[in-house]
């Protein structure tokens, strides 16, 4: 999870920005075709999530009652949605006509419910055959996306045919209370930041731009941005949960989706089904070690794209993997220094380079084109590289960034506390630079923000005692949440199986692999989770 000033070129499962959004083995199966109820986690012979035994001769105090168990959330879990199809929404391509929608009121502040509350956009596609309940989906981010991760998942027969496929807009995006911050410019200036500034006016300039950003964000948003975090949202679940009369929440979340899939595990055990996080976020990891293990994801995968691209014929590079690491991060600085400027003033610089570089090997299906846009990158051809650049950052002809989600990445992260200030990020992006110089600085810079106001940083294992086993995923090549993150989260749940894809790329299920495929819909279906050291080719 972190800032994020990257924009994929198709529609985005994950949102991104200065370099992208986080911004993780035991064995265990479950039986039968309904989700079975599970102990409460906070019997007399388990501590509390997150507490220990009391001492012996001692009366443990009375923990308050949270979700549907809180006196003053009675209003909000007991109303009915009332869905209807959904309203045109030019971001997405007709998937609202297959989808119905309705708005979920949940509180602004759950610790106060009564004073103000806010509505959320939902989505739902009802089963088309023998229903097993609700399954919850979240693309990541943190943002938006939910509307076509709905739409998706309900054409997967497996799942379309057995779940009513839901989700929400989370707070702060999409339809839900969406956050602005800047204008088209200043989202120019903020993806065209400079991650390896060469002198302190430089790095005077980013802080301006953070500046910039942070003040937008405070003025826009106000009173908002203290309830955008991640136990926020999680709430805001299980009040779907409620109001569609479900018992268990059965949830599918990418990326930061899984670090929201984990929170709702701790939070609501007994109200847990059946979870799959894929491409997971380790909870456990604070913002520098987070920061530091993306930065070595994204030049792992970097490197794998560079080593594939040296035996094509269309590659813009050439030599050994180090000499064409070397020479375009030469490049790379060069474009720092003096950026390509098109006759109608749009420059592109090492900023939006390193951006695209990232979006480009978040799958190996979009390495082709981005051995295009490096060959204009290395010429200088100023008309050409904007033309390829603007498509990856999501920037239209016209200069404008339509569902961008970059405000979204900056507020939720600073409402969790999971972001650098722009003195540590300067120092780690100095830090990783020798050794990780195309994608490493531009990562660390996209953990940091100038937050107001900065929320407590969570950095700790998830504890869910009581919760029920889980699908962990994690592809070996994932640049964004690399593989060490997936092998950390799993002992973290109890019984919870990692199942491992052997390739590239950012996500694993409905990408093509019929045998992660086949695991994730027998467990979601079925109820039976792949053996434990279960690898995917």
């Amino acid at each position: 999870m972190s800032t994020s000033i990257f924009v994929s070129r198709a529609r985005r499962i994950i949102p991104a920005g200065l370099v992208l959004a986080l911004a993780v083995g035991c064995g265990g199966s479950g039986g039968g075709s309904e989700p079975k109820a599970t102990p409460n986690a906070e019997s007399k012979t388990q501590p509390p999530a997150g507490g220990a035994p009391a001492p012996a001769g001692t009366t443990p105090p009375t923990a308050k009652p949270i979700g549907a168990d809180d006196p003053a959330l009675k209003e909000f879990y007991g109303r009915q949605l009332a869905w209807a199809k959904c309203p045109d929404d030019k971001r997405t391509k007709g998937d609202e006509g297959m989808l119905e929608c309705a708005k979920l009121r949940v509180p602004l502040d759950y610790a106060n419910p009564a004073a103000e509350s806010i509505e959320l956009q939902a989505y739902r596609r009802k089963a088309t055959g023998e229903r097993l309940g609700i399954l919850a989906v979240d693309p990541g981010g943190p943002g938006s996306g939910v509307q076509g991760m709905t739409a998706s998942f309900a054409l997967r027969p497996a799942l379309g045919e057995r779940y009513d496929i839901v989700g929400i807009d989370p707070r702060g995006t999409g339809g839900s209370n969406p956050v602005t911050c800047v204008d088209d410019a200043g989202t120019d200036r903020y993806k065209g930041i400079d991650p390896t500034p060469d002198d302190p006016a430089e790095l005077e300039r980013i802080t301006t731009y953070f500046k910039e950003f942070a003040d937008g964000c405070t003025a826009r948003a106000g009173k908002m941005l203290a309830h955008l975090g991640t136990e926020d949202v999680v709430r805001d679940l299980d009040v779907l949960r409620g109001v569609l009369g479900e018992d268990k929440l059965n949830y599918f979340g990418y990326s930061y989706g899984t670090f929201l899939g984990a929170v709702y595990l701790e939070k609501f055990p007994t109200h847990s089904g059946r979870l799959v996080l894929d491409a997971p976020i380790n909870p456990a990891l604070d913002r520098v070690a987070g920061a530091r293990s993306q930065a070595q994801g994204f030049e792992r995968t970097f490197q794998a794209f560079l080593t594939d691209c040296l035996k094509q014929r269309d590659c813009p590079l050439d030599g050994t993997p180090a000499e064409a690491t070397r020479k375009l991060a030469d490049r790379l600085h060069e474009l720092g220094r003096t950026p390509l400027t098109t006759a109608q003033g749009r420059t592109i610089g090492e900023g939006e380079v390193v951006n695209v570089i990232a979006q480009g090997i978040y799958s190996e299906r979009s390495w082709k084109d981005l051995r295009i846009t490096l060959r204009a990158y290395l010429r200088d051809d100023a008309a050409k590289a904007a033309a390829e650049t603007d498509p990856w950052l999501g920037r239209d002809r016209n200069g404008a960034y339509p569902g961008d989600h970059t405000a979204a990445n900056l507020t939720i992260n600073c409402a969790d506390g999971r972001s650098l200030t722009m003195a540590e990020a300067d120092r780690l992006a100095r830090e990783v630079a020798d050794t990780m110089p195309i994608t490493g600085p531009g990562t660390v810079w996209s953990f940091a923000a100038d937050c107001r106001p900065n929320g407590t940083d969570r950095a700790r294992p998830i504890q869910a005692p009581g919760a029920p086993p889980v699908l962990v995923i994690g592809s070996t090549g994932d640049p964004a949440t690399p593989y060490e993150q997936a092998q950390a989260l799993t002992p973290q749940l109890p019984g919870a199986v990692l199942l491992t894809r052997e390739a590239n790329g950012h996500g694993s299920y409905n990408r093509g692999n019929t045998c992660v495929d086949g695991a994730v819909e027998t467990y979601l279906v079925k109820g039976e989770l792949p053996a434990a050291g279960t690898r995917c080719g």
